[in-house]
């Protein structure tokens, strides 16, 4: 029997083949001419539309500007002090490594070494094309039984758990971190736990992330006789709702926690969270009016947030003497509370945090439902939406406005008051509704049966009416047809739903629900508003023109599978944006929950690629077209935040959006229209009212 060891970060203290790259960058500087060939490479090799021997074969191109013997030769009488003195105090002649670096670079070193064989992926030292699959995962086991016959593996040594099909045929098999040696069971036994507290931990920080608010806004808004015992049902629910949380496999988790894909994608949720304008380091969009005037009331007042308007003529004419502030600022009473303590500006900044926490909880149960992460769920993210850009085109081209799909024109609403707000849109415009939906509707996904439903629900309501009414819509649809909408409503479903973290959570929140039925916000449906106006025939011709672009464009991927899933998400997306409340807001808000269940079918559709597949491989060209044409919204809102930012930084302007500053007062301001959406009439003669607002 034989010990066989991985090379790179095993017994080579790094990456043998990025070292030569670099070692050979630094002897001939026109080898960096073929970084954009490399890049481009890897682009397709993360898209899955190239495999990762194209991939690798273009990064060994650079071996088509050098002399390979004599920069291998020179490279090793360098480099050869990096193999790691643990190996060379263990070595035998009889050992094999194996590796899925080039056998142009290893093969050399077989002699130095003075042991029996060297296993690589062979690779042509003239072009860098590869001659043979990859050295990888399981091909190292397919190519040792091909080349070493009738040889068991006593130990076998590798840095990394893709080695694992290697380890399964050794007797013995270790992890190598550094200097550091384990056995890969116990390696695997304490990832497996760290892994798993990991988890757990924030799947706890998603459910706290949605309940602490909660507790600030009934503990501070409500008379303290209804909010402490509500709040005690509501931590009471929450315990019980984390006490049943399940972990997942431990394979499962190893390819969930990814550390290179984490990297990226925590970049990625740097970026585009400031971008968004949280925290005012970029441009702030319109939305940001509102939402700064509600942040300023809630630090600058106390709470419950009360208007005096009796000394104002104006302002009293729609309220009367005195009104409060009502409406779902759940999100923001966390940030509101540092405001009180520091100032508004620290409180933005905090806010940016909370608003990164939110949206990373958000890709970890994405991942999780998945069972695993890849890039392509980031990339689906960023592209993810209607085709607003056509919707632009011919809608601009019938009433002769100029076509700008890439400029400072919010294209999102393309076809007036019917919109699918994207991913992107909903960060940089309604983060306060779209991220607790996000982080709620995943939370309540990740669960088989029906027995927290109620209680996540619950914990939507306080931040967003409108998102409130979809998740509503798709928690009834899975309890009625169930999960996979497969099998109609029975008892056992009913007893399911009968449970404390239900009814606990459920009345928690009913103090809240009950203050939305107070605002006095116009309702209607568009068709009839539109025929009021003598816009019939221009409403109902961007309604058929939003249903094709926005939503009907992703019937490319249906199945056998997933055709219930879609139906339930087109019925929706049809029927809500016919109504409003308030504004053009609740086909767009309301769909949020469902554009959810959209994306995961996308990203599932896209999850494994099978050229052999034609009709799947076509079905996932298609759809990638179709994200390609649909990402130029999304495209555009990164544009107008960066156009907008440079001309506040050479004009000297703050990228804050805070024109309203205050709802003390509203006369003049274009809040004035909609007012009724934030603010409500303090009434004396409600007795229900009085008895639970605080005094």
């Amino acid at each position: 029997m034989i010990n066989v060891y991985d090379f790179d970060k095993t017994i080579y203290d790094g990456d043998s083949s990025i070292d030569f790259y670099l070692y050979c960058l630094k002897r001939k500087k026109s080898i960096i001419l073929l970084l954009p060939i490399q890049i481009f490479a890897l682009i397709l090799y993360i898209l899955k539309i190239k495999d990762k021997e194209y991939f690798k074969s273009k990064f060994f191109s650079f071996v088509k500007k050098i002399n390979v013997d004599e920069y291998v030769k020179d490279f090793w009488k360098e480099k050869i002090n990096k193999i790691k003195p643990w190996y060379i105090e263990n070595k035998k002649e009889t050992d094999i490594i194996i590796s899925a670096s080039p056998d142009f670079l290893l093969k050399r070193i077989k002699k130095k070494l003075k042991i029996d064989r060297i296993i690589t992926s062979e690779v042509d030292k003239k072009t860098g094309e590869f001659l043979s699959k990859n050295c990888y995962g399981k091909e190292k086991v397919e190519r040792y039984n091909s080349e070493v016959k009738n040889k068991k593996i006593e130990n076998f040594y590798s840095d990394s758990l893709s080695d694992l099909p290697m380890m399964e045929i050794s007797k013995n098999a270790f992890i190598v971190k550094g200097s550091k040696v384990t056995e890969y069971r116990e390696t695997i036994r304490k990832d497996y736990k760290k892994h798993m507290l990991i988890d757990k931990i924030l799947l706890f920080t998603g459910i706290l992330y949605l309940v602490i608010p909660i507790v600030i806004q009934l503990y501070f808004w409500f008379n303290r006789i209804i909010s402490i015992p509500l709040i005690i049902l509501l931590l009471v629910a929450t315990y019980l709702v984390m006490k049943r949380l399940k972990p997942l496999e431990a394979n499962e988790y190893r390819k969930i926690f990814d550390k290179k894909k984490l990297l990226i994608f925590i970049i990625f949720l740097l970026g585009i969270n400031v971008l968004s304008g949280a925290g005012a380091i970029f441009q702030q969009n319109w939305d940001y009016h509102g939402r700064n005037a509600i942040f300023r009331d809630l630090i600058e007042n106390e709470w419950p947030v009360r208007y005096d308007y009796s000394n104002l003529e104006y302002e009293s004419q729609k309220f009367g003497d005195s009104a409060f502030l009502n409406y779902y600022f759940a999100y923001w009473l966390p940030g509101a509370l540092i405001g009180k303590v520091a100032n508004f500006k620290v409180a933005s900044l905090f806010m940016l945090v909370w608003q990164i926490i939110g949206s990373g909880l958000f890709f970890y149960y994405i991942f999780r439902f998945m069972k695993k992460i890849k890039i392509r769920y980031l990339l689906a993210f960023l592209a993810f939406g209607g085709l607003n850009v056509i919707g632009h085109i011919i809608v601009n081209y019938m009433t002769g406005q100029p076509i700008n799909p890439i400029g400072t024109t919010h294209i999102d609403t393309s076809m007036g008051v019917f919109c699918m707000s994207t991913f992107i849109t909903q960060l940089f415009w309604v983060f306060n509704q779209s991220i607790p939906a996000w982080v709620a509707v995943m939370l309540f996904l990740q669960e088989k049966d029906y027995k927290t439903c109620g209680y996540y629900f619950a914990l939507l309501v306080p931040f967003g009416p409108f998102p409130m009414i979809g998740f509503l819509y798709l928690i009834f649809t899975y309890i009625i047809f169930g999960k996979k909408l497969d099998k109609l409503i029975n008892w056992d479903r009913i007893k399911e739903l009968l449970t404390i973290p239900n009814f606990f959570g459920c009345a928690s929140v009913l103090p809240i629900v009950f203050m939305y039925t107070l605002n006095e916000s116009k309702k209607g449906v568009w068709f009839i508003n539109a025929y009021q106006n003598g816009t019939l025939l221009s409403t109902i011709t961007n309604y058929i023109l939003f249903v094709i672009l926005e939503y009907l464009v992703y019937i490319i991927i249906v199945n056998r599978k997933n055709y219930k899933q879609l139906i339930m998400c087109f019925l929706f997306f049809t029927i809500a944006p016919l109504f409003f409340i308030g504004g053009a807001d609740l086909g767009n808000r309301s769909t949020i929950p469902l554009l959810i269940i959209l994306y995961i079918l996308v990203i599932q559709t896209l999850d494994t690629v099978d050229k052999t597949n034609k009709k799947q491989f076509m079905i996932q060209k298609i759809l990638t077209l179709i994200l390609l044409v649909a990402s130029i919204t999304n495209f555009n809102e990164i544009y107008r935040s960066l156009k907008y930012t440079s001309y506040n930084g050479i004009n000297s302007n703050l990228n804050y959006a805070d024109s309203y500053q205050t709802f003390k007062t509203f006369e003049g301001k274009e809040c004035s229209i909609f007012i009724t959406n934030f603010v409500a009439t303090d009434d004396k003669d409600n007795k229900v009212l009085q008895f639970l607002l605080r005094d």
